[in-house]
């Protein structure tokens, strides 16, 4: 809970739910208004580790909603590292409740008013009252049909309204990463989001087993839900079949970056617009994880000295780590041979670091490397 001064919340009219946006909600998350959330979306709300040094990190309860997670968490970091309020750079291993609470509060802000263009966003908070009823239309899920709908067309009062309204996205038990979801998709507008998917008819936010989908994980992060990593679009030829397909990938360079180990593999490929952000911070997916990478010093992102040798932090909210993980990149060993492709002992994140540093040499600093 945060002391400032409030704007007067009772000028802020909310709307309830309605069924048409409920349907389009679920619709485009679950692929159906009678699907159910699992447990581990339902519980996920933002709730901070108290272990010294990595008192930023967000933990995560249950193996799903990780993508989103890793995304609010990158955004968070951005925010107590490099944001207008930032914080000192001794003090953000180990923030005060309240400046971790407006970071966050700050972040979701960022998350939505970038989903809205940067001229409107529509922030989702839980009432008592339930507003759609059970029909043949749409099944209630204990969230959806509870929800209250604020409008934002300016940034300082929304982000006022997520400081005061933050516990309700915090509180343990309350659903606060669906809220993220949808307050981001309805901040982007339903349509929309639909347009942005490769296949709109058959594309959902959340995946078979209740993983998040790359949709997404660029949604949080870039504010549109492509379904790709690479940057612009790409023309996909129907081999004489009539309309070719336009893939979409990022479209500009983004302000927080991503790392895959699919691009290790070739089997996608991650552009620059995300390997080099604004900002030397990463959600890195590998073997279907979201977690995140990131250094304290901006210039690793615009001067190649920087680059010769650095310190990378890595945070797993899945992990229940007891201690901060501190890689050390070099960059300048000549004679150093990257591993082979096929080394299973190499760990899979220092594949995900070589996609962006080819032949780096990655020191764990006597943590146990994550095979």
């Amino acid at each position: 809970s945060i002391v400032q001064k409030p704007i007067k919340l009772t000028k802020l009219q909310s709307t309830p739910m309605d069924l048409k946006t409920a349907i389009a909600l679920k619709n485009i998350v679950l692929g159906s208004p009678n699907q159910q959330y699992r447990n581990e979306w339902l519980q996920q709300s933002y709730s901070f580790c108290d272990i010294s040094d990595i008192k930023y990190g967000i933990i995560q309860k249950k193996g799903g909603p990780c993508g989103a997670l890793a995304a609010v968490q990158a955004c968070l970091l951005q925010e107590m590292l490099f944001g207008k309020n930032k914080l000192p750079e001794a003090r953000f291993k180990n923030p005060s409740r309240t400046e971790r609470s407006k970071a966050l509060a700050l972040a979701l802000s960022d998350i939505f008013w970038r989903a809205g263009d940067l001229t409107q966003a529509i922030v989702t908070i839980p009432s008592q009252t339930t507003h759609v009823l059970s029909s043949t239309k749409f099944k209630q899920d204990g969230v959806t049909e509870k929800l209250n709908v604020y409008i934002f067309t300016n940034y300082d009062e929304l982000s006022s309204f997520l400081m005061q309204s933050i516990s309700q996205f915090e509180h343990d038990g309350n659903p606060g990463v669906i809220l993220t979801v949808y307050s981001a998709i309805l901040s982007r507008k339903c349509h929309n989001v639909r347009a942005d998917f490769d296949v709109p008819e058959q594309t959902t936010l959340i995946g078979a087993h209740g993983y998040c989908g790359q949709e997404l994980v660029n949604m949080l992060l870039t504010g549109r839900a492509v379904s790709n990593v690479f940057n612009d679009v790409m023309q996909l030829d129907s081999g004489g079949l009539g309309q070719s397909l336009l893939l979409k990938g990022i479209s500009s360079r983004a302000e927080i970056g991503f790392l895959s180990l699919f691009d290790h593999y070739k089997s996608c490929q991650v552009g620059t617009y995300y390997k080099t952000p604004k900002n030397p911070i990463w959600v890195v997916c590998s073997e279907s994880h979201f977690t995140v990478l990131f250094s304290t010093r901006r210039d690793l992102i615009n001067d190649w000295k920087a680059e010769q040798r650095f310190d990378l932090i890595y945070y797993d909210g899945l992990a229940m780590q007891q201690e901060e993980t501190r890689l050390t990149v070099s960059t300048i060993n000549q004679s150093y041979k990257r591993p082979t492709i096929d080394d299973d002992l190499v760990p899979p994140l220092e594949h995900c670091i070589r996609t962006k540093w080819e032949d780096a040499e990655i020191d764990w600093n006597g943590t146990e490397p994550i095979l």
